[in-house]
């Protein structure tokens, strides 16, 4: 059987199931064989092994089932980096990169905290274009941990990047920070069953936050007029534009006063930020 023979069996499997039927096909394959695109698309009239059939068959079954690509690869590019991702942790969003611009852009800052930090992305990046000197990334999930920690050894900066395992909820720290940053889970739990598969494949509870969605922004508000010193950045992540008056709210109640929004690439409302006075 050669590539293109596999080739166009993986698109008709994938057709109907999959958006960009055509372009996933490609993927899986690269992915299968260790190859780039561009070999794919070049060697169509290539010869394939019986294990590298039953190889892209495996992986095609499992993208068809709903598990997302970025699981199957074990890895996600993330503004200009590549991280480890593995099931039971949530996979990077573009959006996400737009907290990253505020940091990047207000700092450079000395001692950093990340919650809900899971795989890393926020403070490794932080850390690798050198807008903080060390963080400390927290994060209930022990998985999460891990990852983080391979990721920080990937990218030469575990000596910069401390993580500990806690519930935010219940987190007091004595320590003062000059940055922290927060990217908790905000989707309401009612949405849950109109998610896609792909999406529901993700650890749960990095995605819900509560009945509301905001059930941890409380928590973020008083971490930050805790241990913020005063002149300190905060950058948080939100859920779009119907969560920004309620956050603010909540933040308002902790003596958070001044808070600016930035949208992502799409214009939708996605970072809350500010000083601390």
């Amino acid at each position: 059987m050669t590539l293109r023979d596999v080739y166009r069996e993986t698109v008709s499997l994938f057709r109907g199931k999959i958006p960009n039927s055509h372009l996933e096909a490609i993927l899986i394959i690269s992915l299968a064989l260790d190859k780039p695109k561009e070999y794919i698309l070049a060697h169509q009239d290539l010869e394939i092994s019986p294990e590298e059939i039953e190889r892209i068959k495996e992986l095609s079954i499992k993208r068809v089932s709903g598990v997302p690509y970025a699981y199957l690869k074990k890895e996600k590019e993330f503004f200009g980096l590549n991280f480890y991702i593995d099931e039971g942790v949530l996979i990077p969003r573009p959006e996400t990169e737009t907290l990253v611009e505020v940091v990047l852009q207000e700092g450079p800052f000395i001692n950093g905290l990340d919650l809900f930090c899971g795989s890393g992305i926020i403070g490794l990046s932080t850390l690798y274009y050198n807008a903080c000197r060390r963080l400390l990334g927290v994060d209930i999930s022990s998985r999460s941990i891990e990852v983080a920690d391979i990721n920080a050894r990937r990218l030469g900066l575990s000596d910069r990047y401390r993580l500990i395992k806690a519930d935010v909820r219940s987190l007091y720290l004595e320590e003062e920070f000059d940055l922290i940053v927060a990217n908790p889970p905000y989707l309401p739990s009612s949405v849950w069953d109109s998610l896609d598969l792909e999406v529901k494949n993700e650890p749960k509870e990095a995605l819900l936050g509560g009945e509301d969605g905001l059930i941890f922004y409380p928590e973020i508000a008083r971490l930050i007029s805790e241990n913020l010193v005063e002149g300190g950045l905060f950058a948080v992540e939100i859920g779009g534009d119907e969560q920004v008056d309620r956050v603010k709210e909540i933040f308002m109640g902790y003596n958070i006063r001044k808070m600016k929004v930035k949208e992502d690439l799409a214009g939708i409302s996605r970072v809350i930020w500010g000083r601390k006075e």
